[in-house]
């Protein structure tokens, strides 16, 4: 079975914690990408549980910067700058979706990559646009968004890992659909049996079958499952 594979042209944000926390789908002793649960003192306290959005912006912004290899203080640090400003964490409600084009424009900006940020809602054209941008070197924001009303037993999405020998197998360190969650996507894997969205998301590097996301976002009641176009 022949795969093409597209994927970003450098390594992805690693982060070494120092031994601090155990990345368990890379064994190298770092992160693959930024994790929200790291941020446990006081004064980040709507982080942890509400940040995905605040990481997957921070983790493009040091990506395109080329700041991809850092201690946990250094990337602890800087998330917090920007949770100072437009990419700001907020009460309950998260990093509030508009907030997030306009904030990571305006650094992209800054950084010399002067690209508009939007939402792409299109069914039709989202696979088409995280190819283009990871073709064109760019991490991109994907949601899983919320399901409201009842839940049905499939309301939500896999994460899978790819072991020693490729194969799709399901993570032995979690279990359950995620929803209502952003993550980064870094590669896209296309074969005749299958299209793999390669993943950032809790500072682990996983997998989600573009089948399964299609089929969440076409659950009653289900939205806001799109992505951050930038270009």
């Amino acid at each position: 079975m022949s795969e093409k594979t597209t994927t970003l042209k450098n390594e992805y944000v690693r982060v070494d914690c120092g031994g601090k926390w155990p990345c368990r789908s890379l064994r190298d002793g770092r992160s693959y990408g930024g994790n929200q649960s790291w941020f446990t003192d006081e004064s980040d306290r709507w982080i942890k549980p509400l940040g995905c959005g605040l990481i997957s912006c921070a983790d493009i912004i040091l990506y395109k910067s080329g700041r991809t290899d850092l201690k946990m203080d250094e990337y602890k640090d800087f998330v917090r700058s920007l949770n100072r400003g437009f990419l700001r964490v907020r009460p309950r409600l998260g990093v509030n979706g508009f907030f997030m084009a306009w904030g990571i424009r305006r650094r992209l900006k800054a950084l010399g990559v002067p690209y508009k940020a939007r939402w792409c809602f299109s069914k039709r054209k989202l696979l088409d646009r995280i190819r283009d941008m990871l073709q064109r070197d760019m991490p991109v924001t994907i949601a899983a968004g919320p399901q409201l009303g009842r839940k049905s037993k499939r309301s939500g999405v896999e994460f899978l890992a790819r072991n020693a020998q490729n194969a799709i197998t399901n993570p032995s360190w979690r279990s359950g659909l995620v929803r209502d969650h952003y993550v980064t996507v870094t590669g896209l894997i296309e074969s005749e049996e299958h299209t793999l969205l390669q993943i950032s998301s809790w500072g682990e590097r996983y997998y989600i079958d573009w089948e399964d996301y299609l089929r969440y976002m076409r659950l009653p009641l289900t939205f806001f499952s799109n992505i951050m176009y930038i270009g």
